[in-house]
């Protein structure tokens, strides 16, 4: 699903360098958590993984294609096969919660009736099923982070990445979290980049 080779990433102010060197494959049915303290560029890194930023050195390949050498339009169209969690949740606040999750869909073009069922499907599975029709505007931000997660889950895509996905969650929330991202495997290849104790434990104890 995705794979690093020798990938530098520079850092923006002309620092030493966030990541040298970089190797790492990944592939359907996998999780791999890749752990880094603060300001050392797994952001960045997940950055370059979707075209956002070249690395300065080697390649990243998605789904068998160099991430570098693609249009705009073929981003794009790689994108929708991926299941992106971001820092910032980027979320609609003045939609409610199954309009958030749905979106995803809703720009795919499937069918509302579909759609529906996947949100509902994806919605139980983070314990967000009785708050379907709640303002994102209204609730915690553990809550919020859960519906981020829903979303990127919601296409059933080939590729997952979730960056710091259980920052804001207790151990109840996170061990939800967790359970999905392992439940995507299924179709998917899933990369989870955080630091967060909960998290580290629960990656320990599934190995």
């Amino acid at each position: 699903m995705i794979e690093l080779i020798d990938v530098r990433l520079d850092h923006p102010r002309g620092e030493t360098p966030l990541v040298e060197g970089a190797n790492l494959s990944v592939a359907r049915g996998e999780v791999v958590m890749i752990v880094g303290a603060a300001g050392v560029g797994t952001s960045r890194l997940v950055a370059a993984a979707l075209g956002e930023v070249p690395p300065a050195g080697g390649r990243i390949e998605v789904m068998g294609r160099d991430v570098g050498k693609l249009r705009r339009s073929s981003l794009r169209l790689m994108r929708r096969r991926i299941g992106i969690v971001p820092q910032e949740l980027c979320l609609l606040e003045d939609r409610d919660v199954q309009l958030n999750i749905v979106l995803p869909l809703e720009i795919d073009g499937i069918p509302r009736s579909i759609s529906i069922t996947r949100a509902a499907d994806v919605m139980l599975k983070l314990g967000l099923e009785d708050i379907a029709d709640v303002p994102v505007c209204e609730l915690p931000g553990s809550i919020k982070q859960r519906v981020a997660v829903a979303r990127a889950l919601v296409r059933e895509p080939e590729l997952v990445i979730a960056d710091h996905p259980t920052s804001l969650q207790d151990a109840a929330g996170a061990e939800l979290v967790c359970s999905a991202l392992a439940e995507a495997t299924v179709t998917a290849g899933v990369i989870v980049l955080g630091r967060d104790p909960a998290l580290r434990a629960i990656a320990e104890r599934r190995g």
